[in-house]
């Protein structure tokens, strides 16, 4: 794959905005077996943390 296509799909965490996350938490939940699977996959993904709480002072 050339490095210009790579490139493209490299996404870093901070281009994800609350929303975004927030959106995913929640497709990850209603997807989930359990509560602990949810936390697993959540984990898994990077997306455990509330998106709001890097914000609060």
């Amino acid at each position: 794959m050339p490095e210009s296509e790579r490139a493209d799909i490299d996404v870093d965490d901070d281009e994800l905005d609350a929303g975004q996350v927030r959106r995913a938490q929640r497709v990850v939940a209603a997807q989930s077996l359990d509560a602990n699977d949810c936390r697993m996959l959540l984990s898994m993904l990077g997306i455990a943390e509330n998106p709001d709480a890097s914000n609060a002072v």
